[in-house]
């Protein structure tokens, strides 16, 4: 089986040896999403629902550019600064996977890179 690299074009992504979606039989499995603007690289801080917004506005974009769709979502892995924050958080992951066929999901609550407060990585079925 052969991985292939993908890059969103409408994305800035961070540099280093990390590809945002490395692609092989027949799933997408795209690195954290954090919340950052897509146009500019910046990093967005804010409430956790300001930053789960963005974040999952980011795994859409690249869902869909992948030719997918959120339904095609088969796992999601959350990583949140604190657990106090997972039913507010919880609030606007349901808005973008709703609650007939959610994808399965871990959770865990550990220090994220710069400040973060959520941080979502993804498997999707191609």
């Amino acid at each position: 089986m052969k991985k292939e690299v993908f890059t969103p074009k409408g994305m800035k992504c961070f540099g280093g040896p990390v590809a945002e979606v490395a692609i092989a039989g027949g799933f997408a499995f795209v690195s954290g999403q954090i919340s950052l603007n897509p146009a500019t690289g910046e990093i967005r801080h804010g409430t956790i629902e300001e930053e789960t917004e963005q974040a999952l506005s980011n795994l859409k974009l690249i869902v869909e550019e992948l030719g997918a769709e959120l339904a095609d979502v088969v796992k999601c892995d959350v990583f949140l600064s604190t657990m106090k924050d997972f039913d507010a958080m919880n609030v606007v992951y349901e808005k973008y996977f709703g609650t007939e066929t959610p994808p399965a999901r871990c959770g865990v609550a550990l220090e994220l890179w710069g400040g973060m407060k959520i941080e979502v990585g993804a498997v999707v079925k191609l």
